[in-house]
């Protein structure tokens, strides 16, 4: 299955390293969703695939077709996701969920719906969109302006609380020079259901830097992360934490805009 949530990002606050950069590149909008196991998302903002280097995640996204969104099976650990210095800043996000769709013609829907498993059917599931079907989430973006790194523990702190709608996060541990593919969530003891702790492990990761076909002084910036997501939960054994393991990937595509 695959969810897919469009969300807009406006600049909330410019970070003191990006405050000597013109105006105009402070205004971006994005796309973004959240894909379980094999399923992939499609792109919005993204068209006309012959203007990208074939075989790109740009190129891949603009064909809006699932099966060209395949994760590697063997792959080395990927260094962090620096971002452009157009996305440098802090931003407001307001995230919609926009639908969701079955890729898949050879797996039946009774097959997929059957299995609770599956991440985005329960709760925290995909740790970054906690409530999948939630209508709108705002939260805070910051990216180093220096760096072009995200600051992963604030984001992604913001995108649970707003997506279960209270604080339900205590603390994430994350720290992407010594190790930017393994992140830990605690949760505040007995506050949310099906989750006390999440670890989330990135397996691989793609970007591409692209210009925009309908004006080539505007960039396009793609990238994705294949993640694997670790649930632990109270369970009705004693003294055994209840563990769920999915699998997914995130596909974003941020346009900038002139201003």
């Amino acid at each position: 299955m695959t969810v897919r949530r469009a969300t807009t990002a406006a600049a909330a606050a410019a970070a003191a390293s990006a405050a000597a950069r013109p105006p105009s590149r402070r205004d971006v909008l994005s796309s973004t969703a959240a894909t379980t196991l094999a399923s992939m998302s499609l792109a919005a903002g993204l068209s006309a695939a012959d203007a990208y280097s074939p075989g790109g995640l740009a190129s891949k996204l603009s064909k809006r077709d699932p099966s060209e969104l395949k994760n590697s099976v063997f792959n080395v650990p990927p260094p962090a996701q620096v971002h452009p210095h157009f996305m440098r800043g802090e931003w407001k996000v307001t995230s919609k969920f926009a639908g969701f769709l079955f890729p898949s013609s050879k797996i039946p829907k009774s097959k997929v719906t059957a299995d609770v498993t599956v991440p985005g059917f329960q709760k925290c599931s995909i740790a970054a969109f906690c409530d999948v079907g939630r209508e709108v989430a705002e939260y805070g973006m910051r990216v180093d302006g220096a760096t072009g790194l995200e600051d992963r523990a604030y984001v992604l702190k913001g995108q649970i609380d707003s997506n279960l709608g209270y604080g339900a996060v205590r603390e994430v541990l994350y720290d992407a020079r010594s190790n930017p593919n393994r992140l830990s969530v605690q949760f505040v003891p007995n506050r949310t259901r099906n989750a006390e702790r999440i670890e989330l492990f990135c397996n691989a990761r793609e970007s591409e830097l692209v210009p925009n076909p309908n004006d080539e002084s505007l960039k396009i910036f793609v990238c994705s992360e294949y993640a694997r997501q670790v649930t632990f939960s109270l369970s009705q054994e004693f003294g055994v934490a209840r563990q769920v393991v999915g699998n997914y990937a995130h596909f974003w595509t941020w346009r900038e805009r002139p201003g």
